[in-house]
């Protein structure tokens, strides 16, 4: 889709290129409850290849560009094993905004989380184990986001 595929090289590299990718979920992994992929975001930065973002406990989310050439806002919400981000991007310097929609799905097999991601879905080989590894406690965003907003 041409538009994904341009906001997503403005704006997203959502998972690091180093995420280690499994062919298929194990036999019996299990879906994650909406609870538990919840509590996986709720009031958690998220440190990404490109970005960063806070995902705040009222449903809203600021993203901030490592290299600081854009930030965003706007909300995520879970449904079943999904986690959907939904932010309107501002690149700082021409203004120009954009919407992204991206959504990842949760699974798990004895201790390991499985995510994959939505940009993923026509790839056979997306499932990521090491996204919680991505994910710490508190806002590690929006001073920066502040400062980019000016």
């Amino acid at each position: 889709m041409k538009f994904r595929l341009s906001v997503t090289a403005i704006f997203f590299t959502c998972v690091p290129l180093s995420t280690t990718l499994s062919a298929t979920l194990p036999e019996g992994a299990t879906e994650l409850s909406s609870q538990e992929v919840r509590s996986m975001y709720e009031g958690k930065s998220s440190d990404w290849k490109s970005v960063r973002i806070f995902f705040a406990s009222d449903g809203s989310a600021k993203m901030v560009r490592k290299d600081k050439k854009a930030y965003g806002e706007g909300n995520w919400k879970v449904s079943g094993n999904k986690m959907c981000l939904t932010i309107e991007t501002v690149q700082v310097a021409s203004g120009k905004k954009q919407k992204v929609d991206d959504c990842y799905t949760w699974h798990k097999s004895g201790e390991k989380y499985f995510m994959r991601w939505s940009g993923d879905e026509a790839k056979a080989d997306a499932y990521r184990d090491n996204e919680p590894s991505r994910l710490s406690k508190g806002d590690r965003v929006s001073k920066e986001f502040a400062a980019l907003k000016k």
